[in-house]
């Protein structure tokens, strides 16, 4: 007997026997209709909203004649199976937020293959791999439209966002949107910022990320050390300093002379300093610098230096070194007439002295020298007899005069000398002490008198 077109309804079972019918038939035989796997499907357990850390079983089951030899698990439609998922059950264990997608199995018989239908495993999880995502990812230039995202990826999706901007030791605040958008991007909104995005299972902060904003140089400006006023043949430096991103490349320095404020000559020098090691009256004029970089240049104002001429300093210094000079010439002179005036009064003094006698054994003079004051020696007042203790006496020489006998109340010719006491000292000084003065026959007790005794006169 042969069947064509087998299905289903052939199915069962069958014997034979011969013809004419005899008291003999053979066994039976089965005839059953085979099919590859069908109606395939997955169950979960447990059912539900699964969260990070936790875990899952996957059973896949199907319908096959003969039953399924093999299964396989796939995830997000990637091309290469689960690795060791070959049995009808897949269990997940420790669930990450990666676990997180669509799963399917495939079914396999000697008759065919059957997959199943798409299961979405939904595992809830914190914040991942959260960044700063900076656009456009080119040069932003200032002026232009810039903006910065906060990516995170989460389940559910992050409810909340903050973004933060370093400004030196200080953090600031800058909004509480996933994106932070800059229509018009200026200088001052360069810097550093990072985000931080929440959902109910926890939040995570970004790396910091930089906001480059390119920018033509500004606030370009002139110093001058020591200053813009200075003296021929000293040392002149300008410096010019300006603000750009990316920096100042290259500085051309201008100079006009000062004539009717029209500019009758120019000079250019790179570099951002201009340094003069002695600068000239010449060098006097209006400058100014210009900064540029490659996305544009910008000029300071400008400044005016103005040199002094060697005449004026070189007429000081001579005005105060011949003021110095008369000053000095004039004191010397001074200092002469007066000590000649003294010296030639002290020779007059000695020849007036009246011969020594036994009245005059013992002088004492009560000259006092003072300081030096305008006029002449002789206008210096005489100090009254009565020296007190504080002066130092100056002594000079009377003739020599015999020793002079039976006169009490004197001294003796070894000591005849006249005192004149005064507030200078000399090298010959000694003292002497209880040497009496005046004739007086108790001599003055203080270590505050000084003899000096100079050699006589000639004559």
């Amino acid at each position: 007997m042969i069947i064509n077109r087998f299905d289903q309804q052939h199915a069962g079972a069958y014997t034979c026997r011969p013809i004419p019918p005899q008291n003999v038939q053979s066994p039976s035989v089965s005839l059953t209709m085979g099919h590859s796997p069908r109606s395939t499907s997955i169950a979960v357990f447990p059912d539900g909203e699964l969260s990070e850390g936790g875990s899952v079983t996957l059973t896949c089951s199907s319908d096959a004649a003969p039953p399924v030899e093999s299964f396989a698990w796939f995830k997000d439609m990637e091309s290469g199976s689960i690795p060791d998922s070959f049995s009808p059950q897949l269990h997940l264990s420790y669930l990450k937020y990666t676990d997180r997608g669509e799963y399917y199995c495939v079914a396999r018989n000697s008759l065919g293959t059957d997959r199943s239908g798409s299961l979405f495993l939904n595992v809830t999880y914190s914040p991942k791999n959260t960044h700063v995502w900076v656009s456009p990812q080119r040069d932003i230039r200032e002026g232009s439209y810039a903006n910065l995202s906060c990516i995170s990826h989460a389940y559910p999706p992050p409810s909340r966002y903050i973004w933060y901007r370093i400004v030196g030791d200080q953090v600031v605040a800058k909004g509480h949107y996933q994106n932070l958008t800059f229509p018009s991007v200026g200088a001052q909104h360069a810097g550093q910022y990072y985000c931080i995005a929440s959902n109910q299972l926890g939040s995570q902060s970004s790396l910091v990320s930089s906001l480059t904003v390119l920018y033509p140089p500004k606030n370009t400006s002139i110093k001058a050390r020591p200053s813009s006023v200075v003296d021929a043949g000293r040392p002149l430096t300008l410096t010019c300093s300006s603000q750009a991103y990316p920096a100042v490349d290259n500085f051309t320095w201008h100079r006009l002379t000062l004539d009717g404020g029209t500019v009758q000559s120019w000079a250019t020098k790179s570099g951002p300093v201009f340094t003069f090691s002695e600068v000239s009256p010449g060098e006097s004029g209006q400058y100014y610098c210009e900064a540029k970089n490659r996305i544009g240049a910008h000029s300071s104002p400008v400044l005016t230096v103005r040199v002094r001429g060697r005449l004026k300093v070189i007429a000081l210094a001579s005005a105060v070194g011949v003021s110095a000079g008369l000053i000095t010439l004039t004191v010397a002179v001074m200092i002469s007439k007066n000590m000649h005036r003294v010296d030639i009064e002290t020779i007059e003094d000695v020849n007036k002295r009246p011969p020594v006698t036994p009245e005059t054994i013992c002088h004492e003079s009560a000259e006092q020298t003072h300081p030096v004051r305008k006029g002449k020696m002789s206008d210096i007042p005489e100090e009254p007899d009565d020296l007190s203790d504080t002066s130092h006496p100056s002594i000079v020489p009377l003739m020599d005069a015999p020793p002079i006998k039976g006169v009490s109340g004197f001294c003796s010719a070894s000591n005849l000398v006249s005192v004149h006491y005064s507030q200078m000292s000399s090298p010959d000084q000694v003292q002497v002490h209880n040497m009496p003065l005046r004739g007086e026959s108790k001599a003055r007790d203080s270590s505050r008198v000084v003899y000096t005794f100079l050699p006589q006169p000639q004559h």
